[in-house]
């Protein structure tokens, strides 16, 4: 259990409370994917290693993992903390960790951002932090 409150090595530290929203990018990005998906869905023959193929290559081209569309998804809508999303996302079992994660990824790929400006806090010299309960 308190493995799980440790934040992973790697990982970028936000201020707590931090809310984030999609970039212009993220919204350009989440529009193409939705499009794929669309078009997916029209077409008349479908199957799963077609619709995984489609969602790999948009992770692969922005840098990120399929599942983090429907997290970039969420901050598309308005501004949120992760642990918001999380609460949109429970019944999909998307944990917190996996939201923080995803938070990371996004930002790097720029395709999310802090809300009002600024960006990750620098990271600590000790080693094991306990992730921000407040994400």
């Amino acid at each position: 259990m308190l493995d799980s409150l440790k934040k992973r090595p790697g990982s970028l530290r936000w201020a707590p409370r931090q809310r984030f929203c999609a970039t212009e990018a993220g919204r350009l990005a989440l529009q193409e994917y939705e499009e794929s998906i669309a078009r997916y869905q029209a077409r008349i023959e479908k199957n799963r290693a077609d619709l995984d193929k489609l969602q790999q290559g948009w992770a692969q081209a922005h840098k990120v993992t399929a599942a983090d569309a429907t997290v970039l998804g969420e901050f598309a809508k308005k501004d949120l903390l992760p642990r918001e999303v999380q609460v949109a996302l429970d019944a999909c079992g998307t944990t917190l960790r996996e939201v923080q994660e995803a938070v990371d990824r996004l930002f790097t790929a720029g395709l999310l951002a802090p809300s009002g400006g600024g960006g990750p806090l620098p990271s600590s010299s000790a080693e094991g932090d306990e992730a921000d309960e407040e994400l």
